[in-house]
């Protein structure tokens, strides 16, 4: 078989062919003769050294071949479709790609409300929200790789705009029967005795954690060490024991079947969005910041007990 480049011409001629299941047909469809579509596919046929229909009773019957072939016809045309739709879209200004990334404990609920405040508001047609470590940051924006990230790490880096959009307290997180669930405050001593899942102590949790149990004149005995606030949440779930999280991670932790009792003179977290300096900002970022900020303002209104406030913009 000669492997010589096929034409669009010899491609359109064999999806319609196989669309109509007619040589006359499409023949009629394509404003040639059908002497010139019989000819056209002998030569496609040819060409690549297999036969692509078969005349069974009168009636042109394609070949395996031909419904194969035909496909992966039919899957291009339809991403080329696609694909020039979209490039009409953005030249018209109402859709765009907007990409982002966030660490665990926004991406974990504050982000997916924030980003159904953005679907109802239709800012940008796509959305790509990348997981990241905290070590990731600075390279996922200097690179360019998405627009902003989205997290409780601070960074000090003076190619780095940061804006601060909410704070929130520290919250011991248990099931809804524990006997501290109806606690309307815990001090650290009270969970003493109890196992305890938390996080390696250099790490963002970690610190926060120590700090508010130095706070206490304590020292944190970790029973279960974890790396994610997920992993945190879902072993408090199983009853392996209990954790102290940020408030954003623990937002509306009683969708599994948990309690987030705020914890007594506990440090601050913060949130932020990091952007890079030397790169113009997307605007969908600016309506990202303002409807996180929105978000943490209604989780503050909504839940008594919530440790979470929204920050002005500066």
């Amino acid at each position: 078989m000669t492997k010589t480049k096929l034409k669009e011409r010899q491609i359109e001629i064999f999806r319609v062919v196989m669309a109509t299941n007619s040589l006359s047909a499409a023949a009629v469809h394509l404003g040639v003769s059908q002497p010139n579509v019989s000819i056209a596919i002998k030569r496609l046929e040819d060409q690549l050294g297999i036969a692509l229909f078969d005349r069974i009773s009168g009636r042109l019957v394609p070949t395996d071949e031909a419904r194969l072939i035909f496909a992966e016809i039919d899957r291009v045309h339809t991403q080329s479709q696609m694909l020039s739709e979209t490039i009409h879209s953005i030249a018209r200004g109402d859709a765009s790609t907007f990409r982002f990334g966030a660490t665990p404990s926004i991406s974990m609920r504050l982000i997916p409300k924030a980003l159904r405040r953005l679907q109802e508001r239709q800012v940008a047609g796509t959305y790509y929200s990348d997981s990241l470590g905290q070590r990731d940051i600075r390279d996922y924006l200097m690179f360019g790789r998405g627009a902003c990230v989205a997290t409780i790490a601070e960074i000090c880096d003076p190619i780095i705009e940061t804006e601060k959009i909410a704070e929130a307290g520290l919250v011991c997180v248990v099931p809804f029967d524990h006997s501290l669930a109806s606690r309307t405050v815990i001090h650290p001593r009270d969970i003493e005795h109890e196992r305890l899942i938390s996080f390696a102590p250099l790490t963002t949790h970690g610190e926060s954690i120590d700090e508010t149990f130095r706070r206490a004149g304590m020292t944190r005995k970790t029973a279960v060490y974890v790396h994610f606030v997920e992993a945190a949440m879902s072993f408090v779930a199983e009853r392996i024991g209990i954790t102290v999280l940020d408030g954003f991670s623990a937002l509306d932790c009683q969708q599994q079947g948990l309690v987030a009792v705020p914890v007594a003179d506990s440090v601050c977290v913060a949130a932020y969005v990091h952007t890079y300096r030397l790169r113009p900002r997307q605007s969908a970022v600016n309506h990202l910041i303002a409807a996180l900020r929105e978000t943490a303002a209604a989780a503050a209104t909504d839940n008594p007990r919530s440790v979470i406030r929204s920050c002005p913009e500066t």
